[in-house]
């Protein structure tokens, strides 16, 4: 004998997921509201220590737009010591997102990698200091970096991490379009 199936069987439980549904939602929101605030607040903070890292004689750091290019003013005092770009390349893994520093006489004062998708042990070396602080040099008159894979780093050349050729190039794209940005802007901020 088959039991019959009421439109009460069906209903009830239709109005529980729903109002499941809409608390869980409500829930959401709220807590999204609630913590809006303090996630905009700690990505200033986390964009202001990177800025310092990447240009650490500035105290101040003012955004700015010229000539097609979104840079940062970083000054001591009234002075400007120089430039921050935040630029992004292909890599191995997706884009890697690059911040820049360059001091006003064209010396690149820091690199910080902001984010990348690239192999750990591997690619993500590229975050390791010693890689980074390869850029800090004067820009070639060239008026760019190249990737090298062995030798010594200097006179604009970057040498490769071991086994991550292709996010050391990455990398080196993006900073290379910084120096770009750099000499656009250089003059007219």
């Amino acid at each position: 004998m088959k039991a019959k199936i009421t439109a009460k069987d069906i209903v009830k439980p239709v109005v529980v997921l729903f109002l499941i549904c809409l608390i869980v939602t409500l829930a959401l929101a709220v807590t999204n509201q609630v913590t809006k605030k303090k996630i905009i607040e700690i990505n200033q903070q986390t964009e202001q220590a990177s800025q310092k890292q990447v240009l650490p004689d500035a105290s101040t750091f003012t955004k700015k737009a010229a000539q097609g290019v979104q840079f940062v003013v970083g000054k001591k005092g009234n002075e400007i010591v120089g430039y921050v770009f935040t630029t992004s390349s292909k890599s191995y893994g997706g884009d890697v997102k690059v911040m820049t520093g360059i001091g006003k006489d064209g010396k690149v004062t820091g690199v910080n990698i902001l984010e990348t998708s690239d192999t750990p042990g591997l690619g993500l070396n590229a975050k390791k200091e010693s890689f980074r602080d390869q850029y800090k040099q004067k820009v070639p008159a060239s008026g760019s970096f190249s990737v090298v894979k062995s030798g010594k780093a200097g006179n604009g050349q970057i040498v490769a991490l071991t086994g991550a050729t292709i996010t050391s190039k990455g990398v080196t794209s993006a900073v290379n379009i910084a120096v770009k940005d750099y000499n656009t802007v250089k003059g007219g901020a």
